[in-house]
């Protein structure tokens, strides 16, 4: 503790006025004995006992008055907060926060500029030889940021070019940025500030991690964390936090479902529309939709692509409200992408619907070639001897005999380098075949053993068995599995019985008949994978080929195997874009558009042990629509992704003071209410927390007490009067 008008404190001399004073009423007078008084010196030495501790007890408490008025004077301030006795010389660290939030316009000001106008009161309240820099919490790191500077210019430029992000803040990251670089500073006073709309997102990063810093001594809690709200009254806000694209098959000319979720982060009612635009124009504009206080609504677009290819899509709120950071999301989407896939089967037939892959081929291209997502290649079996099989990305092999010698090798070797094999059964599979087939190939050809043919028996109950089970989980079934009479209708007569163990990771079945014996089978073999339907896809097996579910059953097989994505890649601003390319042992370069138009090319390099190269790009931080060029041996590979506003950013919910200030233990905290005036605040930090008005209570609770002890404590007038001496007797003494 310290006082700011020490002077003050020489008038603490005036607490010796009621000592001076009760030192003179105590001298004794004259003791003459006088016999006939001698009944009443009991009652006199009680009365002057009581009258002495009386007042003893005012003399005190008058001296204690006059000392805390004097002290009071003198201003006295706690001086906990900043070593003032160390020096001149300060240190400080601005921690900006210019996440989204910051972006939503506050008593008619956005909440950023209200910061910037913070931090530059700050920067005004140093002088030069003081340090000092900015960390902004998002955004493309400033080189500057990294050290402390002596002078404010740096800082100046800084606090210039820093814009608002669309990412989420770190405040715990920057907290532990700050009480690093002034670790490394020697000015005897720190200070930390911290510039926020009090965001409870914001101050995740802090959970735990004071005490597990000061267990390490990492920490020093003498540093004071100013924290400076920007957050008043908020205009009333609806953001856009996600779109779902459902599509049962990603193909031109069949309808899908855009489904955008708002949320109102308001504590009002409100009404919005939204409207969706694709590849730059508008195609539909939503009902007027009514949002509850901080509720979600959800709405579904439907749209039909006309022609296949690469699309961009954005949904965003029609008109303005109080953030325009989270009224916009973008997706990017790829149809008709032209899946190259070969259908084996063991011969040609004269007659095309007698053919056993006839119904296959109609599945996997029911239109024109230039209007579907999927390229089917008819072949034989002698073409597995020359075919090139690594240019397809799925091989469908129907009703063939068991291939031998160099056709089984070569099947062997695309499965090996991954590529994609279905095995289809039919009347020229021989299980016994097949098996040996299999063991020659290391077991790499077949998802499980066969075991044989199965069909009802002439004497049973039944002719027929049907599908009662799809893997819910499975990618390619996940949308076939509901309603179950989808595939309950699929009846089976004739199917191959496969020995299956356990499931595991490497082995799963994706469906079973009613019985329980498993029709389709799947096991990953390295890189690739293989698969086994143990019925046929003509209709001398089973009415599988003739019911709904067929179509999307082999397209979505094959969507699955090719690994194609409909929606692409989806990024949070300030996230990294990771792509491994491990077909490429040396650097090579990637070219990049981002939203901005400009044209990147950025070189690949290794990462650690991973063999191949990894392509990786850290510049997201603006949102919109990126497309990269891959390279690849025969052409090169376009992708396509989004980046979009961290949708945990329009959330309005703010952390608790108290809360906070448990969160810091030992820290010392200071919040400053108002950003636009941050002068008494400073007054605080350098003379610390004044204590007048802890001393005036005090001043006020003495003198009631010393009003006390006069009034009520004193000797009772009946005592008194009782242990003085009858007239006639005083004037006896008098004389005496």
């Amino acid at each position: 503790m310290t006082f700011v008008a020490p002077l003050f404190l020489i008038a603490g001399l005036a607490a010796a006025i009621p000592i001076v004073l009760h030192m003179i009423n105590r001298q004794k007078a004259t003791r003459r004995p006088f016999p006939t008084l001698r009944f009443l010196n009991l009652s006199v030495q009680k009365t002057r006992r009581r009258k002495r501790v009386h007042d003893v007890l005012l003399m005190m408490l008058r001296a204690a008055v006059l000392l805390l008025i004097a002290a009071g004077l003198a201003r006295p301030t706690m001086t906990s907060l900043n070593a003032l006795w160390g020096g001149d010389h300060w240190a400080a660290v601005v921690i900006l926060d210019n996440s989204a939030s910051m972006g939503t316009i506050d008593q008619d000001r956005i909440r950023f500029e209200t910061a910037v106008g913070a931090a530059a009161q700050i920067l005004g309240q140093f002088t030069e030889g003081d340090q000092m820099t900015l960390l902004p919490t998002c955004g493309p790191p400033f080189p500057e940021a990294d050290k402390l500077h002596r002078t404010q210019e740096p800082v100046r430029q800084m606090l210039g070019q820093c814009r608002v992000s669309y990412e989420r803040a770190d405040l715990g990251l920057k907290l532990r940025q700050a009480r690093k670089l002034l670790d490394e500073s020697e000015a005897p006073n720190r200070q930390i500030y911290v510039l926020t709309d009090m965001q409870r997102v914001s101050w995740e990063g802090t959970k735990d991690d004071g005490e597990s810093q000061k267990a390490k001594g990492e920490i020093d809690s003498s540093v004071p964390i100013v924290i400076v709200d920007c957050n008043r009254t908020p205009k009333p806000n609806v953001a856009v936090q996600g779109i779902d694209l459902e599509a049962l098959l990603p193909v031109a000319g069949l309808p899908m479902k855009a489904t955008v979720t708002l949320l109102n982060a308001s504590t009002v009612a409100g009404q919005r529309l939204v409207e969706l635009i694709v590849d730059g124009s508008r195609k539909a504009v939503s009902q007027e939709l009514s949002l509850p206080p901080g509720g979600r609504v959800k709405y579904d677009f439907a749209l039909t692509f006309q022609h296949g290819g690469f699309h961009r899509g954005e949904v965003r709120l029609v008109g303005a409200d109080g953030s325009k950071y989270d009224d916009r999301r973008f997706f990017t989407i790829e149809i008709d992408q032209n899946i190259p896939v070969a259908v084996v089967r063991s011969e040609r037939h004269e007659i095309s619907y007698l053919d056993d892959a006839y119904y296959l081929k109609r599945a996997l291209a029911p239109g024109a070639s230039d209007r579907w997502a999927i390229r089917p290649t008819m072949l034989v079996a002698d073409d597995l001897i020359n075919e090139s099989l690594e240019k397809y990305k799925v091989l469908f092999c129907v009703n063939l005999p068991a291939p031998k010698g160099d056709a089984a090798e070569r099947l062997r070797a695309y499965v090996a380098g991954g590529g994609n094999l279905v095995w289809i059964c039919g009347d020229n599979i021989a299980p016994e075949k097949y098996d040996q087939m299999n063991e020659q190939a290391g077991g790499q050809l077949l998802p499980a053993p066969l075991l044989d043919v199965r069909e009802p028996s002439t004497d049973g109950d039944r002719d027929s068995w049907y599908i009662s089970f799809f893997d819910k989980t499975h990618p390619a079934l996940r949308r076939l599995a509901d309603p179950p009479s989808l595939h309950e209708s699929v009846l089976v007569s004739k199917h191959v019985r496969m020995a299956v163990g356990e499931e595991s990771a490497e082995t799963s079945v994706l469906a079973r008949l009613d019985d329980g014996e498993p029709l389709l089978v799947q096991r990953n073999v390295g890189r690739g994978r293989v698969l086994l339907l143990g019925t046929s896809v003509h209709v001398n097996w089973s009415n599988l080929p003739l019911r709904p579910i067929f179509l999307p059953l082999m397209t979505q097989l094959t969507f699955y195997l090719a690994e194609v994505e409909q929606t692409r890649r989806e990024l949070i601003a300030g996230q990294p874009l990771v792509i491994p390319l491990a077909d490429q042992p040396q650097p090579v370069a990637v070219e990049i558009v981002p939203p901005s138009g400009e044209t990147l090319r950025l070189m690949t390099k290794s990462e650690g042990n991973a063999a191949g190269q990894t392509f990786r790009d850290t510049n997201t931080y603006q949102i919109g629509i990126y497309q990269l060029r891959l390279p690849d041996p025969s052409s090169p590979t376009r992708v396509a992704y989004s980046v979009n506003a961290d949708p945990t950013e329009a959330e309005p919910a703010t952390i608790d003071r108290q809360k906070l200030q448990n969160r810091f233990a030992d820290d010392p905290l200071v919040f400053a209410d108002d950003p636009d005036d941050l002068s008494g605040t400073f007054a605080l930090l350098r003379e610390g927390k004044s204590l007048w008005g802890l001393f005036l209570t005090a001043v006020l609770i003495a003198l009631v007490f010393e009003t006390f002890v006069s009034n009520r404590l004193s000797p009772k007038r009946e005592e008194q009067a009782s242990s003085r001496p009858p007239p006639g007797m005083r004037r006896l003494a008098g004389k005496g």
